[in-house]
């Protein structure tokens, strides 16, 4: 497992902030293709997840939209058959409020959907970390699952040289039998589900093809960080890409509904007629002219009404998003604290107990002092405890990612 470290708590309000992580290598890269660490799946899955592509295909589409409300209207040239015949030219003069707040409104589309892809990457994040533990976790259950298939060989490989020498039972040589073909039948369910994580973890990556060789790179281990819950709270509340997203949709609403208002100011459009074979009555070979467009028939009320619903939609979605931040800090600290607890107990002294007792029945069982079952017993329960062990880390880890997650920042920095 990569080495970790945690900020001190004066310094994270100061580094944490909405940031866009990059990357430096493809899931084509060697290390990628054979195996990967915990920040090399992160940096592949940033540049080949499908769900930030498509996140930022709606930025992309956000600009373009932003292009088309900046962008100026076009003439219009025209050439009238009279008599004397005329050509006209004639373009809407957009100056009116409409334009400024159609432009308004463009631009804070292009802020909420950066903030999108930035809540994506979150979440992407989130979901290759969880795949990356998820992976960790069924390698160390097969390493388990292995220790415990050759504990039980060792003891048949003993057990026929004793009963070569008279020493035990035939029974016992078919009990151990039996406990071997369980533990085979065990290391290949884990091999199974190692394979099964492997590939979950390479599909939250964006790997195109993946392969049952790849492994996570790394290891379950302990390492100790402190929580100040306060600090947590106040960074997600100023510094979660979704909630800034939904602040800027409601802004959006807004000047989309002062857009909506402002159509009723009609745009002007100015002409410029010219003629050559003779001067119209002010004597000039040219005129120019002014129109507008009256607002008696269509008053733009369904183009109100929309964005007043709309402007509803966004101030619903803002108080959502803000009690779900609230609930993702409140649930990961409570998680964090409890899967922090159980792994200290485990590391309180129980683990070298379990140790020792295989080793003193095992010894015992040598000397003829303890039965066949009290070892497989022992065997079977050192697994279950270290897998229990294992289990309880991988949880208090994934403990730690929705933290980050809660609070839009790595504020338990994971160092390669």
């Amino acid at each position: 497992m990569p080495r970790h470290y945690i900020l001190s708590c004066a310094s994270l309000l100061a580094l944490a902030r909405p940031i866009f992580l990059g990357a430096q290598e493809g899931p084509t890269d060697a290390r990628v293709h054979n195996g990967a660490t915990l920040s090399e799946a992160v940096q592949a899955a940033l540049r080949y997840n499908p769900d930030l592509l498509v996140a930022q295909a709606s930025v992309d589409s956000a600009q373009a939209e932003r292009r088309i409300a900046r962008a100026l209207p076009n003439p219009v040239l025209s050439g009238n058959p009279n008599t004397p015949y005329q050509y006209a030219a004639s373009i809407p003069l957009d100056v009116t409020p409409q334009r400024y707040f159609r432009s308004r409104v463009a631009s804070l589309g292009v802020a909420a959907s950066m903030a999108d892809r930035q809540d994506a990457e979150r979440l992407v994040t989130l979901a290759v970390r969880r795949a990356f533990g998820d992976a960790l976790l069924a390698q160390e259950k097969q390493q388990l699952a292995v220790a415990r298939r050759d504990g039980v060989l060792q003891l048949l490989r003993a057990d026929s040289a004793r009963f070569r020498a008279g020493d035990v039972p035939e029974r016992n040589l078919a009990r151990s039998e039996v406990e071997l073909a369980r533990a085979e039948a065990d290391v290949s369910r884990a091999s199974a589900a190692v394979l099964a994580a492997r590939l979950a973890l390479q599909s939250s990556m964006g790997v195109a093809h993946p392969d049952s060789g790849f492994a996570a790179l790394g290891s379950l281990t302990y390492a100790p960080f402190e929580l100040h819950g306060d600090s947590l709270t106040i960074i997600a509340r100023t510094h979660r890409p979704d909630r800034y997203a939904s602040e800027r949709r409601v802004e959006q609403g807004v000047n989309a509904r002062r857009a909506a208002a402002a159509l009723l100011v009609p745009t002007p459009q100015l002409a410029y007629v010219r003629q050559y074979t003779g001067p119209f009555e002010s004597g000039h070979f040219f005129s120019l002219g002014l129109a507008f467009e009256l607002p008696l028939l269509n008053l733009s009320l369904g183009q109100r009404e929309r964005a007043a619903a709309g402007l509803a939609a966004a101030e619903a979605n803002a108080h959502r998003t803000a009690a779900q931040i609230e609930r993702d800090v409140a649930s990961a600290v409570a998680d964090f604290r409890a899967q922090r607890g159980l792994v200290e107990r485990y590391q309180s002294g129980l683990l070298a107990k379990i140790d020792g007792n295989v080793d003193a029945v095992r010894y015992a069982y040598a000397q003829g002092a303890a039965s066949l079952l009290e070892v497989l017993d022992a065997i079977q329960v050192r697994r279950d405890v270290r897998t229990e062990y294992v289990t309880a880390l991988h949880d208090y880890w994934e403990s730690i990612y929705a933290l980050n997650a809660a609070a839009g920042a790595d504020i338990f920095v994971i160092a390669p």
